[in-house]
């Protein structure tokens, strides 16, 4: 999963100095502090105390002898030696390995075999906690018999860590989808926001007499092709129960939305690969990027820097500075028959721990820590789960010059909006199979309404490999 950069750029106060007998070293000046600055490290540091009073990090400890391995990617080592230099007194006892962790089922199966080897506490999204959830895995302990019920209700989006009644991780952070905007290009060509997916139908046709060669998204991969299904409730890969898969997309809510796609296509304000392929990146970097329904981290890890680079050399920046305030953020859309929008999630993991742990209490301290610690989440380009941090992130985004205006209040609306099709995946991967359908529909030069049957006949023998029943009702 591509993650953001780091979210909140810190005041540095440098000063000068001199060496007797010798030249003084060259000092780089600090950045000075404007009054948005400044305001916005007192928020910070309001909302980090605030979060701090929360009611964190309650397990207990009795076991100061047995140790726990913790499996990991890169970038949550900063985890690891936060917890270790929080507790020093458990810092010994624990272990902390790099592992891919698209490996974890298999491993756990080997695991199994062998009565040994389990990791104790394990970081990964929370489709592959549910792969590892089933009698043969077995993996998981449920949470709702160690960590308090008024803790766990402080989790925005923690459905997909429910497994039959059975609370099996944390949730990390959200990785929800709203929609971005060029705001200095709407306001010169006198565009409205689309509040609907009508509506963002209607601004591709005017768009495209107006304005060729500007782009409302793009539909390249399995992820940007949720980014349409899902914000429309299609139930492509529903999960029923733990044992019954509904794969519908007869549905009529799958039905709209691929006629969206195929309007936008052929009237060419849709583009054709996913986020990070150098041909969109260039669209964005010529400033021909003028919508984008995105996850939440991409305006601070994508936007900035990727599409809207400092370019230099061969490459000519056409694209505004971030100091122009251009990226709007605008809610989820929705389709006007609708009550309410949902939205797709890119991203958003989970700590999961073993159910075959000797020390309970360290390892659900640990996981308390990594998904509530005020300090370790300062500065995070994630959207925490822990809803205590979700103003930690907010007074951070609130004044930063690459938004056209506070976006904060559409992050919080859209973390409650994510679809619970796509939050709760089944036991199988679901992005390369539904690249394969994105793909074989540029490839056949057919629709995707068309392509639409291939969804059914890709997912479902992976669903019954992994013992599920497929319906589609």
């Amino acid at each position: 999963m591509k993650r953001a950069l780091l979210l909140l750029a810190a005041v540095v106060l440098a000063g000068c100095s001199s060496t007797t007998g010798s030249a003084a070293p060259k000092v780089t000046p600090a950045p000075a502090q404007t009054p948005a600055s400044v305001s916005t490290a007192a928020a910070v540091q309001s909302a980090v105390a605030a979060a701090a009073s929360a009611n964190i990090e309650t397990a207990k400890v009795t076991d100061t002898t047995d140790p726990i391995t913790v499996w990991i990617d890169q970038a949550r080592q900063p985890v690891v030696d936060g917890f270790k230099k929080k507790y020093p007194q458990y810092a010994s006892l624990v272990t902390s390995t790099v592992v891919d962790r698209e490996t974890f089922p298999a491993k756990d199966l080997l695991f199994n075999n062998t009565g040994s080897g389990w990791p104790d506490v394990v970081f990964a999204e929370p489709r592959l906690v549910g792969r590892v959830a089933d009698a043969q895995h077995s993996f998981p302990l449920d949470l709702s018999t160690v960590v308090p019920a008024d803790m766990l209700k402080q989790y925005a989006g923690a459905d997909n860590c429910v497994f039959d009644g059975k609370v099996y991780c944390l949730r990390n952070d959200l990785a929800q989808m709203v929609t971005y905007y060029n705001a200095p290009l709407f306001t010169q060509f006198g565009y409205t926001v689309p509040k609907t997916f009508e509506d963002m139908q209607a601004l591709s046709d005017q768009v495209a007499k107006d304005h060729p060669g500007y782009y409302l998204g793009t539909l390249g991969d399995g992820w940007t092709w949720l980014s349409f299904m899902e914000a429309s409730g299609c139930p492509y890969a529903a999960s029923k129960s733990s044992t019954t898969l509904m794969v519908n997309v007869a549905d009529p809510t799958c039905t709209r939305a691929a006629q969206l796609i195929d309007h936008m296509v052929a009237n060419k304000t849709l583009w054709n690969t996913d986020y990070f392929t150098a041909s969109w990146v260039q669209i964005a970097n010529n400033n021909k990027l003028l919508m984008l329904i995105a996850p939440i981290w991409a305006a601070l890890g994508t936007f900035k820097g990727t599409y809207y680079c400092p370019c230099t050399g061969a490459t000519t920046k056409t694209t505004p500075t971030i100091t122009d305030k251009f990226l709007g953020v605008a809610a989820p859309l929705k389709w006007a028959a609708d009550a309410t929008a949902q939205t797709a999630a890119m991203g958003g993991s989970a700590w999961t721990i073993s159910k075959h742990t000797k020390n309970q209490g360290l390892a659900v301290l640990f996981a308390e820590y990594a998904t509530q610690d005020p300090d370790l989440w300062n500065g995070s380009s994630n959207f925490a789960s822990w809803i205590p941090l979700q103003p930690v992130f907010n007074a951070v985004v609130a004044n930063d010059p690459i938004f056209a205006s506070d976006p904060s209040a559409v992050f919080d609306q859209a973390g409650t909006e994510i679809s619970p099709v796509g939050d709760a995946w089944p036991r199988f991967d679901l992005i390369a199979p539904l690249t394969t359908v994105v793909k074989d529909m540029y490839s056949k030069k057919q629709t995707m309404v068309a392509t639409l049957p291939e969804v059914t006949s890709a997912l479902t023998p992976l669903a019954k490999a992994q013992g599920y029943t497929v319906v589609n009702k």
